[in-house]
């Protein structure tokens, strides 16, 4: 491991110049302005902004774009987002970003200026029309001062020219000429601020141990990254034009789909195995991973498929994600068949926190059962055996839980309410989930309390006024015109029907309801809640 003190302005030439390669699977560049602008800040104060991190591998790196010959063998794994941020403070086009016109956009939105008439914070703004608008050399471009080199001698008369502008301009109170030039050269100097970058050249599994302890001050690097990294150089452009492109087709679909997750599906599918260093070295050539990846691809459209029937729309409503590898799994081996009985295995597990603890260690075991298994039941059975579902029906408890708490409680009242065909509260007739006869991509659902916090003014000793039982699951539209009236009022108002409260297991009868009644109201309720969670259940079990 190596250790350099390297100035900013070569850090941006490595960035600008191809020095620096940097892998597919890095996210692009989700820096907000005002990040940007704090970062200028901190330099400009000497504070510290965290080390990069460099792997200087022998391996050939894939990129994530290609655009010359030069293929260093340095690539930085840790330090893109502050990386990018230099190169837009310093208006230079690092070698990754291939499209100037939405490098030029870039500079536009993340215009940095240092006002030199500020007397106290702020002393870095970000650009509006305003700014760019005044006249006068006030709020001066960042990049104008950080690409000012004190060892050329045009540029020291450009900042000493400036330094006498901004003088007759009448700004900075207090100052002659020469102090002026100071303030301005105090900025320039960022230039010269020193970063420390980390170097290690170890082989693969020693670097993947090194960058999942890692935590920085950006994205935590992860072992699926690396391992991600590893493929696209044995499967040039596969990453790049194929793995993330699908991942996006997922998102557009509503499941927004951690690229680590969606990678671990295809060892799942191609290898049974979880853990990323029990694949054997042969499964990462083209040969091995491509077929595999395809029928991972066939396996998330079927599951997708699949899940519409029940109302899961969107990754977002689900109380665990690790369960989906399993999933995949289980649909990959076991084609064309109905899928009930691993949906109640899917429940069970994230109801029972299946994957909560030692998560590799379980899905390890979990793929294990489903490679031993002939046949779809007996995978399922295999999988139910380590859960205590028989256990633990539904109770009256589960669902006088906070709904804040409850992520799978969420889930569930969801299901409850998709499977029982509700309308939505509005005007309308659409079913919760729809537009007309079509299904929602992404429908997230929205939680409406029945009896709102304000009416029972108070009167809720027990707290039960954020329990699932006084939650209803409705559309957005609707959930924000309903405000804290008494429920005769909104029912009335909206013409919420009984057969809708019916649907969401509402007595019709609820708008009578005593306040000082509340909370018999709301426990009988979650009994019948409790029931139908328990019959849903029974159904996907016996099916």
């Amino acid at each position: 491991m190596a250790y350099e003190q390297t100035k900013l302005q070569e850090l941006v030439d490595r960035a600008v110049n191809h020095r620096w390669s940097i892998p597919e699977f890095q996210r692009g560049f989700v820096w907000k302005p005002t990040q940007v602008r704090d970062l200028a800040e901190s330099l400009w104060l000497d504070y510290p902004i965290g080390s990069l991190l460099i792997w200087d591998s022998s391996r050939k790196v894939e990129e994530r774009v290609a655009i010359d010959a030069q293929r260093p063998n340095q690539w930085l794994v840790d330090g893109q987002q502050r990386t990018t941020a230099l190169c837009v403070l310093f208006g230079r086009k690092p070698y990754w970003w291939q499209v100037s016109e939405e490098w030029n956009k870039i500079l536009k939105k993340y215009d940095i200026r240092f006002d030199v008439d500020a007397k106290e914070d702020d002393f870095f703004v970000v650009a509006n029309a305003v700014i760019r608008n005044t006249k006068g050399n006030r709020y001066v471009p960042l990049s104008t001062l950080l690409n000012l080199d004190p060892q050329n001698e045009n540029d020291q008369k450009a900042l000493t020219e400036l330094a006498r502008e901004i003088k007759k301009q009448g700004l900075c109170n207090g100052m002659d000429a020469m102090e002026v030039y100071t303030h301005l050269d105090r900025v320039r100097k960022i230039r010269d601020k020193e970063i420390v970058t980390v170097s290690v050249d170890h082989e693969l599994e020693d670097v993947v141990e090194i960058f999942s302890r890692l935590n920085s001050q950006g994205t935590r690097v992860t072992e699926a990254d690396i391992y991600l990294g590893y493929v696209a150089v044995r499967n040039p452009g596969w990453v790049r034009d194929d793995f993330l492109p699908y991942r996006d087709e997922l998102a557009e679909a509503g499941f927004d789909i951690n690229p680590n997750l969606l990678f671990r599906s295809i060892t799942g599918v191609g290898e049974g195995k979880a853990r990323f260093k029990d694949v054997p070295d042969k499964f990462w050539e083209p040969g091995l991973i491509l077929p595999a990846w395809y029928k991972t691809k066939v396996a998330w459209r079927t599951l997708l498929k699949f899940f519409r029937e029940y109302g899961v729309l969107t990754n977002d409503v689900l109380p665990t994600e690790a369960a989906l590898v399993t999933m995949i799994s289980l649909i990959n081996k076991f084609k064309g068949e109905s899928y009930d009985q691993a949906f109640y295995w899917f429940l069970q597990a994230s109801r029972l926190g299946r994957y909560s603890g030692a998560s590799f260690s379980s899905l390890d075991e979990d793929m294990r059962d489903i490679q031993e298994s002939l046949t779809l039941s007996e995978a399922v059975e295999k999988l139910l055996s380590r859960l205590r579902h028989y256990e633990d029906p539904f109770t009256v408890e589960d669902f006088m839980r906070d709904y804040g708490d409850s992520r799978f409680g969420r889930f569930m009242l969801y299901l409850l309410v998709y499977r029982n065909k509700a309308l939505d509260w509005d005007e309308g007739s659409n079913r919760i989930g729809f537009e007309g006869l079509e299904v929602l991509s992404s429908f997230q659902p929205q939680w409406h309390h029945i009896l709102k916090k304000k009416y029972l003014k108070g009167n809720d000793a027990s707290g039960s006024v954020d329990s699932l039982a006084n939650i209803a699951v409705i559309g957005p539209s609707i959930n924000i015109r309903i405000s804290a009236k008494a429920p005769l009022d909104y029912v009335k108002k909206y013409r919420i029907t009984s057969e809708k409260l019916q649907q969401q297991f509402i007595d019709s009868d609820f708008i009578n309801v005593p306040i000082l009644d509340f909370e018999n109201w709301a426990r009988q309720r979650a009994e019948n809640l409790a029931q139908e969670a328990n019959t849903f259940l029974s159904e996907l079990r016996n099916a």
